[in-house]
C-alpha cells in the first residue's frame, strides 16, 4: 500500500511483479493471481482493464513511448495522468528509463498487433507499427529527470520511481549530486534497477548477453550511492534480473533491496517455455500472442491459481532462508548473511567483496 508521498511503499510487499506485454489473458491472470500478496508492475503498455479486474495493486509504468498517458501527439498528457492516478489500484508511476534486455534500444510494437483494444489503451492508431524511441526526448540531463518526477508526482499525488540497468558509478552519482543541490524533496521515491540479466524473446542478443551490469554489481553499487549520499531511508530500493528463486531473492534483500521484482518467474507460472517468439505472434502457450487459436492455451481460471501460489511459496520460502540464519524476518537480512562462491570454488562473505560504506 501506498501510504504517504515519502514514504512510498508499505513493505507488506516482500516481492513482486510481472514485466510483459499486454495480453487480456495473461494481464488478467496476474492481476487475479495478485490477490496472493502481488504487487504488479506489468510495463509500458498501458494500464489496460484486465490489470484492474483481480484487485491487484499496480505500479503504471511511463516509458518512452508514453502508451496510456500520452496526448495525439505522444507527448506526456497531465490529463491522463491525473485520469490513470484515480484508480486506487494504482499505487505509484515509474518512469522507464532502460531494461536490461536491451539498455540503449527502442521498440517496435508491429501493426498487426495493434488491435483496436490495444490501441485505445495504449493511446496509438489502430494497426500501424508503433515505436518506442530509445530514451526520453524531453530527458538530457539529471535536471531534467528530476523535473519530471516532480512533474509526475504532482499531477498523479502518488509515489514516482525510475527503472533502469545500470552501466558503472556515472549515473547514481550524478542522481545523488543533483538530490543534494536541489533538496531531497525532489527524489525519486524508488529506484528499481535491471540486472543485466533482464531478457524478452524479443530482445538482439548481442545486447541481452553483453549489455550492462549483472545485477550482482548493478545492486551493490547502487544501494552503497544512496548511502553515501544518505538516501538511502528516503529512496526505496527495487531488484531485478533472474532473481527467480527464494535463494536469489534472500541474496537481493541481503544487498540492500527493499523490494525484489521477477518477471521471468512469473512468466514460468503462466506456461512459457521461452519459445522466443514473443514478438512474432507466434507464442505456443499463448501468452504474448493475439492469435485465438494459440490463446486457448492460457486457461486462465487455471494460471491465475499458479501465480498466485508462486508468489506465496517465494514469500514462504524467503522467510524460511531468513529463520535459518537465525533472524526474524527477511527485512534482517545483512550482507553478512551472505557467502560468494568465487571462481575456484573458495567463498567469500558479501560484506567483504562489498563493505557498507560510510554514510554522509
Amino acid at each position: 500500500m501506498c501510504q504517504a508521498l515519502h514514504c512510498p511503499i508499505h513493505r507488506q510487499y516482500q516481492w513482486h511483479e510481472l514485466r510483459r506485454d499486454l495480453e487480456a489473458g495473461g494481464a488478467g491472470t496476474v492481476a487475479r493471481g495478485g490477490k496472493g500478496g502481488l504487487l504488479d508492475r506489468y510495463g509500458e503498455g498501458g494500464l489496460s482493464p484486465y490489470h484492474l479486474e483481480g484487485g491487484c495493486d499496480v505500479i503504471m509504468q511511463i516509458g518512452t513511448a508514453k502508451y496510456g498517458v500520452r496526448d495525439e501527439q505522444g507527448r506526456l498528457s497531465d490529463a491522463k495522468l491525473r485520469e490513470i492516478a484515480a484508480h486506487e489500484s494504482v499505487r505509484a508511476f515509474e518512469i522507464k528509463l532502460s531494461q536490461g534486455a536491451k539498455p540503449g534500444k527502442g521498440g517496435v510494437l508491429p501493426g498487426g498487433k495493434v488491435t483496436a483494444e490495444i490501441a485505445r489503451i495504449r493511446g496509438i492508431p489502430e494497426g500501424i507499427d508503433s515505436l518506442s524511441p530509445n530514451r526520453h526526448p524531453e530527458i538530457a540531463t539529471m535536471d531534467q529527470l528530476l523535473d519530471l518526477v516532480l512533474r509526475v508526482r504532482e499531477f498523479t499525488g502518488k509515489p514516482v520511481g525510475l527503472k533502469t540497468a545500470i552501466g558503472g558509478w556515472q549515473f547514481m552519482n550524478l542522481l545523488t549530486e543533483a538530490v543534494a543541490r536541489r533538496g531531497i524533496a525532489d527524489a525519486p521515491d524508488f529506484i528499481a534497477v535491471d540486472g543485466g540479466e533482464g531478457g524478452s524473446g524479443a530482445a538482439p542478443q548481442a545486447l541481452a548477453d553483453h549489455m550492462s551490469l549483472s545485477i550482482e554489481e548493478a545492486l551493490p553499487r547502487v544501494v552503497d550511492a544512496l548511502i553515501e549520499a544518505g538516501l538511502k531511508d528516503r529512496v526505496k530500493v527495487m531488484a531485478a534480473g533472474q532473481l527467480v528463486t527464494s535463494a536469489r531473492a534472500a541474496w537481493a534483500l541481503a544487498c540492500g533491496a527493499d523490494f525484489v521484482n521477477s518477471a521471468r518467474g512469473f512468466m514460468f507460472a503462466l506456461g512459457c517455455i521461452q519459445a522466443l517468439r514473443c514478438h512474432t505472434n507466434t507464442c505456443p502457450t499463448g501468452i504474448t500472442t493475439h492469435n485465438p487459436h494459440l490463446q486457448g492455451g492460457l486457461v486462465v481460471d487455471e494460471k491465475f491459481e499458479r501465480v498466485a501460489n508462486y508468489c506465496l511459496n517465494m514469500n514462504k520460502e524467503i522467510d524460511m532462508i531468513a529463520h535459518s540464519c537465525g533472524l526474524r524476518h527477511a527485512r534482517e537480512f545483512r550482507r553478512e548473511h551472505v557467502r560468494m562462491v568465487q571462481a575456484d570454488g573458495r567463498s567469500t562473505a558479501l560484506n567483504m567483496l562489498y563493505p557498507y560504506p560510510l554514510p554522509a
